[in-house]
């Protein structure tokens, strides 16, 4: 996918719901497919949480807010919690006996990263990857988390180094 190519997209697209329909009505109908969206915030105010829910959400069809397909998430800030993953995992399959199977892990894909240049590897191999059925849904929702870490961690937070 080039950016390009993103342009002859039509401009309605599906969209991934939050869960929350006040969230989803500020969104026009959640956030939207075909796009990155960048989730800003201090620390702790819940943007790993969003991003975990968004990854077990997005196996849910259409019709329930989901996009019917699988995730892949990728971590730059260890540990990653798999255990509040596996806990969303269980309230979700609770919640949608029929339509989350039971093992709803097994159609998410954690890869970690260490480095910016990790990183841009990872991402020039993505295509790649999705192109191979690592899971049993189609990969819809690709999530990184957090690109910032790296650039802090690795550069000074000089306005040059961060341009860099």
């Amino acid at each position: 996918m080039t950016p390009q190519n993103l342009m002859l997209l039509p401009l309605s697209t599906p969209k991934l719901s939050i869960g929350c329909p006040i969230l989803d009505h500020c969104l026009g109908g959640g956030i939207p497919c075909n796009s990155i969206t960048e989730l800003v915030g201090e620390s702790g105010s819940g943007k790993t949480q969003l991003c975990l829910q968004l990854t077990v959400r997005a196996q849910l069809p259409p019709s329930h807010g989901g996009l019917g397909g699988s995730s892949v998430y990728i971590f730059t800030e260890f540990s990653f919690p798999f255990r509040r993953l596996q806990q969303l995992g269980n309230l979700y399959h609770a919640s949608y006996p029929n339509l989350i199977r039971l093992e709803p892990l097994e159609d998410i894909c954690v890869h970690g990263v260490h480095d910016a240049q990790e990183l841009i590897h990872v991402l020039g191999d993505i295509e790649a990857f999705i192109a191979i059925d690592h899971t049993r849904l189609p990969v819809k929702l690709i999530v990184i988390d957090s690109i910032a870490a790296l650039f802090r961690s690795q550069y000074q937070t000089t306005p040059a180094d961060l341009k860099r």
